[in-house]
């Protein structure tokens, strides 16, 4: 469909540059695009220029552009009826788009389009071969936008693989290296907040406290602290000036693995190269990369509120915090949680913990009183945080290659009394076989013997190959990482129980029947070692008392 020709046309020069543009040639720039397209105008004397709209680094997969618009407007006004593009590509690089405002728009609109490069004036003579040549253009644009989009993706990819960051904006805590915009250091002022909110988590506050806490001490919040510092950071569900911390950015710290050192990128791609909404990549998908960004929390930090969280810790409205041993006290019957009751009787309270389903006749009825529970438990974390800090003390005080030497002794050991064990199956293996070829033992009794004589064999034999690897390993992994201890050291002797150090301590404390306490610590099996090789009884790793 061609537009009707007039005598004069009042046109409008249109010029697009989209960053996938930058780079190439020269004369694909605005510039150079402007000189064209006036030269053009002064060769023909039936176009006027009316004005001049551009969009520079906007994209052609989509017409969402501000110049472009305003210039549709002022067609819609029947102010500007001709439009002239260097080329198609200039228009637009979406097939389909771009051909329904080349054969719909334009014409409904009376617009005539001009294309200088492609040889193509919708007002010229009908020529057939425009009938192909011009959808197949935009067909080619299409495939060239779609193109660099998966060129880009992929170079994207690949940086992200090697550890650098592709992001607009750092997480909180971190800001861009001024001499490399694609690593992150370390910003020490938002650092020491992190810091705080971990701290404050493991010392019972829940994430909407935490939040509280920090806007009660008027520090700024990750969106003011991005605008204080000189960041053009918009946000499009925050439209408050002075936006405060909220439980979700709190959750956001808490969770983010960023501040152990482990770079997490591409958790969103684009819908397509046509379509700018995001949508979330399943978090198997994610790359990561650990070891190029300087961590702000220590490993054991970090896994230990992740741990917790997986509890139901609910903070009374009138405290800040939750309970000393919410989420960790176990019925060692059933295994559900312990509940803390309180009953006033006059002006005492009694605080003593129940299985939450003894009143259900779902476990046999059985209490234990807080006091007692806490000072028993304080005792035997006592006992264990003293046990960490001998090995600390000794490690400190001497070359590790004996305690090392002494770990290998006892697998070697160990080792040891497999082979004689194994031995003892075969040699029994040999009598048995002996005994049924003289008719002592039967063939049913042979074969149930000779069984389960391989079965111990089998057993050993994994057993000493677990061993070979533990031993292996000793040189290259210590027992206890020394962040955790780091944190330990920091308790000292516990006078009080604090939430922290039971945390950082303790995994669960199982309250039996007969009013057993016994606490499951943190790195238990490796304490068990360490008891083992400082001479110390091992059954306070254990931890269960008669109370």
């Amino acid at each position: 469909m061609r537009a009707n020709k007039k005598e004069i046309y009042h046109a409008a020069i249109y010029l697009r540059l989209s960053r996938d543009d930058e780079g190439k040639k020269e004369s694909d720039s605005i510039h150079n695009q402007r000189e064209l397209l006036k030269s053009y105008i002064e060769s023909h004397p039936d176009i006027k220029l009316y004005g001049e709209y551009s969009d520079d680094g906007y994209t052609g997969t989509n017409f969402d552009r501000p110049g472009f618009q305003k210039m549709m407007d002022l067609v819609q006004k029947n102010v500007i009826d001709c439009i002239i593009v260097k080329d198609l590509s200039r228009l637009g690089r979406n097939y389909i788009e771009t051909g329904r405002y080349i054969d719909q728009i334009f014409p409904m609109l009376g617009v005539r389009f001009i294309s200088i490069n492609d040889n193509y004036d919708s007002a010229s003579e009908s020529n057939e071969a425009d009938e192909i040549i011009i959808p197949f253009k935009n067909l080619i644009n299409d495939a060239y936008c779609r193109d660099i989009s998966m060129k880009v993706r992929s170079q994207l990819d690949t940086k992200r693989k090697n550890g650098k960051f592709v992001g607009s904006f750092a997480a909180y805590g971190y800001k861009k290296d001024p001499n490399d915009v694609n690593k992150l250091i370390v910003d020490d002022k938002a650092a020491e907040v992190v810091k705080m909110i971990f701290n404050l988590r493991l010392e019972g506050y829940s994430p909407g406290r935490i939040a509280d806490k920090l806007n009660n001490m008027g520090i700024a919040s990750p969106l003011q602290y991005k605008r204080s510092s000189g960041t053009n950071f918009v946000c499009s569900y925050l439209s408050s000036d002075n936006p405060r911390w909220h439980h979700g950015n709190v959750k956001n710290v808490l969770t983010n693995e960023i501040y152990i050192g482990v770079l997490a990128q591409g958790k969103k791609r684009k819908v397509n190269y046509k379509v700018k909404k995001l949508q979330p990549v399943d978090e198997k998908d994610w790359i990561k990369v650990e070891g190029v960004v300087e961590p702000i929390i220590s490993k054991e930090v970090f896994d230990r509120v992740q741990y917790i969280d997986q509890f139901d810790m609910r903070t009374a409205p009138e405290k800040e915090t939750v309970n000393l041993f919410s989420g960790l006290v176990k019925c060692g019957d059933c295994g559900q949680n312990m509940i803390r009751h309180v009953t006033h009787t006059g002006r005492k309270d009694h605080i003593y913990y129940e299985c939450s389903s003894t009143k259900y006749g779902q476990c046999s009825y059985h209490r234990i009183n807080e006091k007692t529970l806490e000072k028993a438990v304080r005792e035997i974390v006592q006992n264990q945080i003293e046990l960490v800090l001998d090995f600390d003390r000794l490690g400190r005080a001497m070359d590790h290659q004996p305690l090392e030497a002494r770990r290998v002794k006892v697998i070697d050991e160990q080792i040891a009394n497999l082979d004689k064990e194994e031995a003892r199956y075969r040699g029994l293996k040999k009598k048995l076989f002996e005994n049924y070829h003289d008719g002592i033992i039967d063939q049913e009794d042979y074969d149930e013997l000779t069984v389960s004589y391989n079965n111990k064999i089998s057993q050993i034999e994994e057993t000493r190959i677990s061993l070979t690897e533990k031993k292996e390993n000793i040189l290259s992994e210590p027992l206890l990482p020394s962040d955790w201890i780091s944190e330990v050291r920091n308790f000292g002797s516990v006078q009080k129980l604090t939430r922290k150090a039971l945390v950082m301590m303790v995994d669960q404390i199982i309250i039996h029947s007969r009013y057993e306490i016994e606490v499951k610590f943190h790195y238990g099996d490796e304490i068990m070692a360490l008891a083992e090789l400082l001479g110390k009884k091992a059954s306070c790793q254990k931890g269960v008392i008669a109370v």
